[in-house]
């Protein structure tokens, strides 16, 4: 059984205190957010959580949470990409792990242009594809699921979605 303790970002398998996916990742690419200022990068980690949230609710015809103006333009990005890539999600925010060697939650599995696949929402300024290949590596893996492709939907503020295609 995996537990997550959302306070302090801890995943527990059996009991068993077990690294995430993100912390892993860190080890891979110990400078990425280095020149980041600490309250700027809460800031965008709360506005992707809510677009995330938002997301889920909406898929879940459940009420979406209070959304400011430029979150409500990605969320309707995120209707034109649906319905231009014929996306169906089938699973959200799934935990997995692998063995204890590690613990996740990815986004979404879901067909997108008839392709069973993995994908990840993005809501960064730029998007850093060898990151995500990782990313959605390593969850594929820990899902014991084979995946056709792997996609981000990118919804960065004030510009155009994309659904971008990332490589294993």
């Amino acid at each position: 059984m995996i537990e997550f303790i959302e306070q302090e970002h801890i995943y527990l398998k059996d009991g068993i205190i077990v690294p995430s996916v993100s912390e892993i990742l860190h080890f891979i690419f110990p400078d990425k957010y280095k020149n980041v200022d600490k309250e700027i990068l809460n800031k965008k980690a709360e506005y992707g959580s809510t677009i995330h949230k938002a997301i889920e609710c909406m898929e879940n015809n459940e009420e979406l949470p209070q959304l400011n103006f430029i979150q409500e333009e990605s969320i309707k990005q995120y209707l034109k990409l649906k319905k231009k890539y014929n996306i169906e999600v089938l699973e959200q925010e799934q935990m997995v792990s692998y063995e204890y060697d590690y613990c996740g939650r990815f986004d979404m599995t879901a067909n997108i242009s008839n392709n069973y696949s993995l994908a990840d929402i993005k809501t960064t300024a730029e998007l850093d594809k060898e990151y995500l290949s990782w990313q959605l590596s390593f969850y594929e893996l820990a899902s014991g699921k084979i995946f056709d492709k792997f996609y981000v939907i990118w919804l960065p503020k004030k510009e155009l979605g994309q659904v971008v295609e990332i490589e294993r």
